[in-house]
């Protein structure tokens, strides 16, 4: 029995070396290669089967359990399945009593091999001995187990008896050995794979890289790779020719002395730049980075050359945008986020201000802005360092050096300088736009006076009414801290938001007694009628629609158009609440004056029905708390 089972472990181990020998010659894909380690795994058992020792009434014992146990721990799940399935196929052809104990003794085996090889997948190829003879006498512990299946009971009790000991003395240490052996073939075999995957790496990059890099020696160029074919040349073209052929020719006594130092001094080390000559005849800006290397048994140089054409044409485009910067008419500053000092000012600035540019980079935007302070200025900078905005623009006033000042808008960003956030502050001098506002304020404000003088003329008893509510309307904005050009908005709707009342009959504005529906109806149109006059002028400001507004209430009740709340432009709800109070407290044509208290009580037991709440309770402080009066009427 010993020289039997002793052939057929010699078997296996030959076998072995024929799937190591197979898997270095096909060139299959993964699942191709599954299928042949389990038709390699599976007739090796096969084969194993065929010169069994026969014990006798159809009961063999030969390596399978060796084979398909290390199938599942070397080979993975497909494999061994193909395997099990020849062996199993193979043992039933073969029959006799011992057949379920030979089927099951595959299966077993082979699917001990798999959950060993889920517990040490990790470490697969680096079982030590200890591990590998465990896991031999766990398989054939199990093996030995699956002869009492055979026939008939209990044979197979007598089977093992009188195998046990030389399968338990051979098939562990030859388990045990085989599993060195394959550990070996898979990390050579891995070894030479990954070997193969770094040539191929290296190859692919040295080809693919993106600059071109060169071998040179005695002047000639030994190896270069594809990179060359991007100025033109062929690989062929340029190895075994003269390097110093491709270069410009004032550059060429530069490259010739960098490299012969390269050559003769070991640790010359050179980078620069120089120009390359394409096959067309064009020429490109490149960069060198050269090594000394030695090739073929004697010293080279490593050259790796990058194109660097696009970044001297950049840096031209940089010194030409510097150049127009520094002309620039507008004033550009440049300043430090956390010191607040300017590490750049172009000519503008210093011609402006009135500073040298020694002293111009010891200040900081506060010395400029007498409008700021330290704290305010740095709330201005926040969304700009926390990226809630991209750029701030606002109007302020710049002090000159001999203390004069000039309006001046303010383009503010965060940019990054040399690797540093900075600041960049574009200064507009905004002095002639602010006189040429004022200019059209003025013609602006003749216009509305004058409009507001003509609606009156008709009129003669709310005469001055319109400029009176203009007076507190302007005062209710100023107390809501409404920015000017809205306060500027309020003040001139107000003067004219009864424009439309010189649609009205004269009789029917002043008539003394209670106005009839129909009265009461063209009265309603006025504001309509004021809109359609306005509507086509163009103004900074959207005076049409306020003067269509003013009489809506918050509550929806209001006319012309019944809007209510955040509907009504908030100039014409300031307006609203000052055309209430100023019409109650003045005397009327139908009534004379109620008063001013019954004017407040008015607005206040209707605030937040008919009036807007804010603005009633602004107006209230004017009269309650600051005094409010209003001006004697004016004469145009």
């Amino acid at each position: 029995m010993y020289v039997s089972l002793v052939l057929n472990v010699s078997l296996i181990l030959a076998l072995v070396a024929l799937y190591s020998l197979i898997i270095r010659s096909t060139t299959l894909g993964k699942k191709s290669w599954a299928v042949l380690n389990g038709l390699v795994f599976g007739l090796t058992a096969v084969s194993a089967m065929s010169v069994a020792y026969h014990y006798g009434g159809g009961v063999i014992y030969d390596g399978r359990s060796i084979i398909l146990s290390l199938s599942g721990l070397y080979a993975g799940t497909i494999p061994t399945i193909i395997a099990s399935l020849l062996a199993m196929l193979y043992r039933l052809f073969l029959g006799g009593n011992g057949v379920y104990a030979g089927l099951t003794t595959i299966l077993f085996c082979a699917t001990t091999g798999l959950l060993f090889r889920r517990k040490f997948l990790n470490k697969i190829n680096n079982l030590n001995k200890l591990e590998l003879l465990i896991f031999g006498l766990v398989v054939h512990f199990i093996m030995l187990a699956c002869q009492l299946l055979i026939k008939p009971w209990p044979a197979g009790l007598a089977v093992i008896s009188r195998i046990w000991l030389p399968i338990m003395s051979t098939f562990p240490l030859a388990t045990m050995l085989t599993g060195l052996l394959l550990q070996q073939e898979n990390r050579r075999f891995e070894a030479e794979l990954k070997l193969r995957e770094s040539e191929e790496k290296y190859r692919v990059l040295f080809d693919h890289a993106g600059q071109m890099i060169i071998v040179a020696q005695d002047g000639v160029f030994k190896l270069v790779n594809k990179k060359c074919l991007e100025y033109g040349y062929t690989q062929k073209e340029i190895i075994g020719r003269p390097f110093l052929d491709f270069i410009h020719p004032e550059d060429r006594k530069l490259v010739a002395e960098r490299h012969l130092r390269r050559i003769t001094e070991a640790d010359f080390e050179a980078n620069y730049e120089f120009r390359f000559l394409t096959k067309d005849g064009s020429t490109r800006w490149v960069e060198i980075t050269a090594v000394r290397i030695e090739w073929e048994g004697r010293p080279a140089s490593l050259n790796y050359i990058t194109d660097i054409t696009d970044r001297i044409r950049v840096q031209q485009e940089k010194e030409e945008l510097l150049k127009v910067i520094e002309n620039s008419h507008n004033e550009i500053y440049i300043f430090d986020p956390n010191s607040l000092r300017f590490t750049y000012v172009n000519q503008a600035a210093l011609v402006n201000s009135g500073y040298t540019l020694e002293e111009m980079l010891n200040l900081t935007p506060l010395d400029l802005k007498p409008e700021f302070d330290q704290t305010g200025f740095r709330a201005l900078l926040q969304p700009l360092l926390y990226g809630s905005k991209k750029k701030q623009v606002f109007e302020t006033y710049h002090r000159r050096k001999d203390g004069s000042t000039y309006p001046v808008e303010a383009h503010l960003q965060l940019v990054e300088v040399g690797g540093k956030k900075s600041f960049l502050t574009i200064i507009l001098d905004i002095s002639e736009r602010k006189q040429a506002e004022k200019n059209l304020e003025k013609t602006l404000n003749g216009i509305v006076r004058a409009v507001a003088r003509t609606a009156e003329v008709r009129d003669p008893y709310t005469a001055g009414h319109q400029e009176k509510v203009g007076e507190l309307a302007e005062a209710i904005a100023k107390e809501m801290n409404l920015d000017d050009s809205r306060v500027q908005a309020v003040k001139l709707a107000s003067m004219i938001h009864d424009l439309g009342k010189i649609a009205i009959p004269p009789e029917i504005l002043n008539k003394p007694g209670r106005l009839t529906a129909i009265e009461m109806e063209l009265i309603k149109t006025h504001p309509t009628v004021g809109y359609e006059i306005l509507r086509d002028i163009e103004f900074p400001w959207p005076l049409a629609e306020i003067v269509y507004q003013h009489h809506e209430k918050m509550d929806g009740s209001g006319y012309p158009r019944g809007l209510k709340g955040e509907e009504i432009l908030l100039e014409a709800r300031i307006i609203s609440v000052a055309d209430v109070v100023e019409a109650i407290s003045s005397h009327r044509p139908y009534r004379p004056s109620l008063g001013l208290d019954k004017a407040l009580e008015e607005i206040k037991n209707n605030a937040g029905k008919l009036y807007d709440e804010r603005v009633v309770r602004h107006c209230l402080e004017l009269f309650e708390k600051k005094g409010f009066k209003f001006k004697e009427t004016q004469t145009f």
